[in-house]
């Protein structure tokens, strides 16, 4: 008898359920539970059984023998840092990654308590974390949805990582890395095996038509899709049929404004059927994925922008089956210029926040270097940028570099609160404005950007605390 098997007659009740006779070590006491009726006796044994319940039941023998115990890691992370890292990874996940970064370095450890507590804040950290994790943290989490996480991500980056290995590989040897590729593709899921045609798209070469023969085969419709369009993209008669059909199907007219049409036209059968009620696959999809963009430039005689606005015009997914021609990369200016640029600029009185972050950007390197008026004149700029033009996402971009790359010992001003001052009317408002309710609302938004130009020093400060303080810490810490 349980209290389980008491809880079945007592829903049943006991008119239609008779109590179940007393076993077990308590049967004798069960027997003995005074009641003249049926539900005084229930009640009383329930009363039994769960006194005794909550007394505790006697030692079984165990089913398996207990854990080996573990032993202490030998090089915890010391204390002091480990109190700091919870207000990093609030500051600036950056930051956390970074100071995380030192403490691999260093080679401590993190316990249970620490993982968790990280990974709370931040879901991301989860395989540096784990990574961290001594030997009894990892033992006490095994079941955690984190250290599943975790395993998915040493996939991911083992995945990545074989990747890597491939491109490098058809770069040296794209016989032996097409075979490479060959047997890979037979062991991969679909996913994986997307990942592998994306690869091949990325740097399309002659020896792969074997494997592109074989993806087209593929039971997954756009994998398929995709591999005869590459084949489209090698020179040979599917080429040659390709680029004969392109002017029948996109009409060029026009010399000085050229127009593109686009007309009906008969798709290759090398190139498959188009799936029913896709939006994103039909003849026209499948005919300019079948082609390099450069050759369908070429053959049109047209530019990228004039193809990029009639494709756009006829339906917006049909730019997915083009690719945009590279831009120049640009070239970043001398060091020695780049801080002249932005010493003028810290200097102005007003300056627009994208030209401030140009030049920040453009110096590459971290601002703990530079002189301390710089930085201060930086931060201070920044600041009043955030207090007049609100929180945009140049002056948010500029913000989070300064808390990452100014110097720790770095003292900011506070930013002094602007003067309103109201702007020009629009000569029409809303109908449901009215010109009280309009300036009431400039106000609003004059106080909001002052609060958000405080609230990002305040923010600016406190990262650059932490930093210091990480710092001050971890040079007092025990090295190996």
């Amino acid at each position: 008898m349980t209290l389980p098997d008491l809880a079945a007659v007592a829903a049943r009740g006991t008119s239609r359920a008779e109590l179940p006779a007393p076993t077990g070590a308590l049967a004798p006491a069960l027997s003995r539970v005074p009641g003249d009726t049926p539900e005084a006796q229930l009640l009383g044994r329930a009363a039994l059984l769960g006194l005794h319940a909550r007394a505790g039941a006697p030692l079984l023998a165990a089913a398996a023998p207990p854990p080996t115990a573990l032993p202490a890691p030998a090089r915890p992370l010391t204390p002091a840092l480990a109190a700091l890292l919870p207000g990093l990874v609030s500051a600036d996940t950056a930051l956390a990654v970074q100071a995380l970064g030192d403490v691999a370095a260093r080679g401590w450890t993190l316990n249970a308590v620490q993982v968790l507590t990280l990974h709370r804040q931040e879901a991301d950290l989860t395989p540096a974390l784990w990574r961290l994790a001594d030997a009894r943290a990892q033992a006490t989490l095994d079941a955690h949805p984190l250290h599943r996480a975790a395993q998915k991500a040493e996939e991911a980056a083992a995945w990545t990582a074989q990747l890597d290995a491939l491109t490098g590989e058809r770069q040296r040897d794209s016989v032996q890395a097409a075979a490479s590729l060959q047997t890979l593709w037979a062991e991969q899921a679909a996913d994986r095996r997307k990942e592998l045609l994306a690869l091949v798209r990325r740097d399309l070469r002659p020896e792969d038509r074997l494997l592109l023969d074989t993806a087209a085969r593929d039971r997954s419709p756009e994998i398929q899709k995709g591999a005869r369009q590459l084949l489209g993209h090698l020179p040979g008669p599917l080429q040659d049929e390709v680029l004969a059909l392109l002017p029948q199907a996109v009409k060029v007219s026009g010399l000085l404004k050229k127009k593109i049409t686009f007309a009906a036209f008969d798709l290759p059968a090398a190139l498959g059927k188009p799936r029913a009620g896709q939006y994103d696959d039909s003849d026209l999809h499948r005919l300019l994925g079948a082609l390099p963009t450069p050759l369908i430039l070429k053959t049109l005689r047209v530019s990228w922008e004039e193809l990029q606005k009639a494709v756009k015009a006829a339906h917006w997914s049909l730019l997915q089956e083009l690719e945009e021609p590279p831009q120049p990369i640009p070239t970043l200016p001398n060091p020695d210029v780049a801080r002249a640029r932005l010493r003028d600029l810290a200097g102005q009185p007003k300056v627009s926040a994208d030209k401030l972050l140009e030049a920040v950007q453009a110096l590459g390197t971290s601002l703990e270097t530079e002189a301390p008026a710089l930085q201060t004149a930086l931060a201070s700029r920044t600041l009043d940028l955030l207090g007049r033009e609100g929180v945009t996402w140049q002056a948010r971009d500029l913000a989070t570099r300064l808390r990452r790359t100014l110097s720790p010992d770095l003292t900011v001003p506070p930013p002094e609160p602007l003067p309103f001052q109201l702007p020009p009317m629009p000569k029409k408002l809303p109908s449901w404005q009215t010109p009280a309710d309009w300036e009431d609302s400039q106000r609003q938004t004059h106080a909001h950007q002052q609060q958000g130009a405080l609230q990002t020093w305040r923010e600016l400060m406190g990262a650059l605390r932490l930093r210091r303080e990480w710092q001050g810490a971890l040079a007092l810490s025990p090295t190996l």
